[in-house]
C-alpha cells in the first residue's frame, strides 16, 4: 500500500522520475547492445536488443500513462484517470509478447542454419554492463512501487527484472560459444530467453486485467477495513463491503449498522469517523 507519509505531490514527482528513468535506461542499452550486436553476430544478443526495444517502447507508453493517471479527478471522469495505469500495462505485455514471438522466429532461423559468433569479449562486456545499470534501475523502480502502489511502474520493473535474467543468458550463451565452441548454445538460449519474456508479459497483462475489471483488495486490505469501521463503538456491524484500486486511488464502499435511534445528524457523524 502506498507509505502514508507519501503526499499525491510527491507520489507523482517519484512516479515521473522513474518513467525518464527507464526511457533513459532503455535507450542507453539500445544503442550498446545494437553495436554489439553488429560486431558479434550473436543471435542471443539480438534477443537482448530487441527486448531493449520493447522495452523503450513500453516505457514511452508508460511515461504519458502515468502522467494521464496523476491528474486529478474533473466533471467528465469524477473517479480520476488511475485506469490509464492498467491500460498501459496491457500495451506492455503486448510490446513483450511481440518481442518474445520474434526471437522465437530469430532463433529457429538460426538453429536450422548456424552462424559463427565473432568478437565475443564485446558482447560480454556490454551485457555485464547492462546488468549493472538494468539491476540499478530495477532496485529504484521497486522502491517508488512500493511507495506509490503504482501498478505502472510495478509492471515496468517486472519486465527490466526479466531483462537480467536475458542479460545473463546472453553471457552464458557467448561464454559456451567462446570457450566450448558449441555453437548451438546461442540460439537455443534465445529460445529460453524467448519464453521467459512470453511469460513476464502474460504476467502483467493479468495483473492489468484484474485492476481494469476492479477486482477487490486484497483480503487482509479488506479485513483491516472491516476492523477500522468495527472499531468505532457506535458501529454494531459492518456488511457489504465493496473495494477496488484504480492507480494511487483504492475506492471502498461499505454498510454500517447503528443504533435506530440515533439521529440523522448523530448517525452521519459516526459514519464520516
Amino acid at each position: 500500500m502506498t507509505d502514508k507519509l507519501l503526499s499525491r505531490e510527491q507520489a507523482k514527482r517519484l512516479m515521473q522520475r522513474a518513467t525518464r528513468a527507464a526511457v533513459c535506461v532503455a535507450l542507453l542499452l539500445i544503442a550498446l547492445k545494437l553495436g554489439a550486436w553488429l560486431m558479434t553476430g550473436s543471435v542471443s544478443l539480438l534477443s537482448s536488443l530487441a527486448d531493449s526495444a520493447m522495452d523503450a517502447l513500453a516505457s514511452l507508453v508508460n511515461l504519458f500513462a502515468v502522467r494521464h493517471a496523476m491528474q486529478p479527478a474533473d466533471s467528465e471522469h469524477r473517479f480520476g484517470h488511475g485506469k490509464a495505469e492498467p491500460l498501459a500495462g496491457i500495451g506492455q505485455a503486448a510490446f513483450i509478447c511481440a518481442s518474445g514471438i520474434y526471437l522465437i522466429i530469430e532463433a529457429v532461423g538460426r538453429l536450422l542454419e548456424p552462424r559463427a559468433i565473432e568478437q565475443g569479449a564485446v558482447g560480454l562486456g556490454v551485457m555485464v554492463f547492462s546488468i549493472a545499470v538494468t539491476a540499478a534501475l530495477v532496485t529504484y523502480q521497486r522502491s517508488v512501487a512500493r511507495r506509490t502502489n503504482s501498478l505502472a511502474i510495478r509492471a515496468d520493473s517486472v519486465h527490466y527484472a526479466t531483462d537480467i535474467l536475458v542479460n545473463g543468458g546472453v553471457i552464458v550463451s557467448l561464454l559456451l560459444v567462446m570457450f566450448l565452441d558449441w555453437g548451438m548454445a546461442d540460439p537455443i538460449v534465445a529460445l529460453i530467453i524467448a519464453g521467459f519474456i512470453i511469460y513476464s508479459a502474460l504476467r502483467i497483462a493479468r495483473e492489468s486485467l484484474n485492476h481494469l475489471m476492479d477486482r477487490e483488495l486484497p483480503d487482509a486490505d479488506r479485513e483491516r477495513i472491516k476492523e477500522i469501521a468495527l472499531s468505532h463503538p457506535a458501529v454494531i456491524d459492518c456488511h457489504d463491503l465493496k473495494t477496488r484500486s484504480a492507480g494511487l486511488n483504492s475506492f471502498i464502499q461499505l454498510h454500517i449498522s447503528m443504533d435506530g435511534s440515533l439521529s440523522l445528524d448523530a448517525a452521519h457523524e459516526i459514519s464520516d469517523a
